[in-house]
């Protein structure tokens, strides 16, 4: 679920609840350096016009432990048109909407996010708890300008914390079948092995696709684990002395996106190049 601090990013929809991190590091960082390309490309979200759309839920699956798969079907005020990255409000009740990143890929009719339940959420605890199969919900969007770029031709790191795996998923599924040569890495990182999960989803478009390469990173892992740990920018860190070449696009925590945002601008990536989105979750939200 997405969320966020108003000192880097605008402020929340009125009554929404929680607010929305969209494009925080050209908020908080010196992303433009002299002699840099204008990258405020924002005016390219007209082209998927704004909808609202009746959906039924056609199924909830449990990812891990604290992560569900909401698939949706579309009944009314379809197609629904956006771009690789986006995310879109899901009203479960009146008065009751919360916002997600789409983790299925444009090219796909259902609609598929990643919900994550968490402790006193009342989101979390409404879909854990009582949303099944069957049921409507109405989903608002696209929006967010953290989305997958058409013009860069060259390498692509994807950086995703916990549920900011979503995103990334349709931008890595997006770009694999747009170009079958330019290389995309992924680094995921989550607290333990517990919270790890869709790896066989990874393996498998590693093993489709030999242009594709993916780490998973422990923060805190809490037994004997072969994977890597640490905090997942330090992973890239390590990883990549140079990313000038790269376009880079991060999802998760918003510590986590800053850091990763300030570290690739120190390894050469161009402040338009980066794109990021923040997910926060807080008591009271869900």
């Amino acid at each position: 679920m997405h969320n966020s601090g108003r000192a880097l990013a605008d402020a929340a929809p009125a009554g929404a609840g929680n607010g929305i991190f969209e494009q925080p590091l050209k908020a908080a960082m010196p992303l433009k350096g002299p002699g840099e390309r204008d990258c405020d490309d924002r005016a390219r979200s007209a082209a998927h016009p704004a909808r609202v759309m009746l959906c039924r839920v056609d199924s909830l699956t449990d990812l891990s432990h604290d992560t569900r798969e909401l698939r949706l079907a579309i009944e009314d005020g379809g197609r629904f048109g956006f771009f690789a990255g986006q995310y879109a409000q899901i009203e479960f009740a009146p008065e009751f909407a919360r916002y997600y990143s789409m983790a299925s890929t444009p090219a796909e009719e259902q609609l598929l996010f990643h919900l994550r339940r968490t402790p006193a959420g009342k989101a979390g605890s409404h879909v854990a708890q009582q949303l099944r199969p069957g049921d409507k919900v109405r989903v608002s969007g696209p929006l967010g300008y953290s989305y997958l770029r058409d013009g860069h031709t060259g390498p692509v790191l994807l950086i995703a914390g916990g549920s900011g795996l979503a995103p990334m998923l349709s931008i890595l599924r997006t770009l694999l079948a747009r170009d079958a040569n330019a290389r995309v890495v992924l680094y995921l990182g989550v607290r333990s092995e517990r919270d790890v999960y869709h790896e066989h989803v990874l393996a498998g478009l590693a093993q489709e696709h030999a242009n594709f390469s993916y780490a998973i990173v422990l923060s805190e892992p809490d037994g004997a684990s072969v994977r890597r740990r640490g905090l997942v920018h330090q992973a890239v860190a390590d990883d990549l002395a140079d990313a000038s070449a790269y376009t880079a696009y991060l999802a998760g925590p918003p510590a986590m996106v800053e850091a990763a945002g300030r570290l690739l601008l120190g390894r050469g990536v161009a402040g338009c190049d980066i794109h990021g989105d923040a997910f926060r979750h807080q008591p009271s939200g869900g």
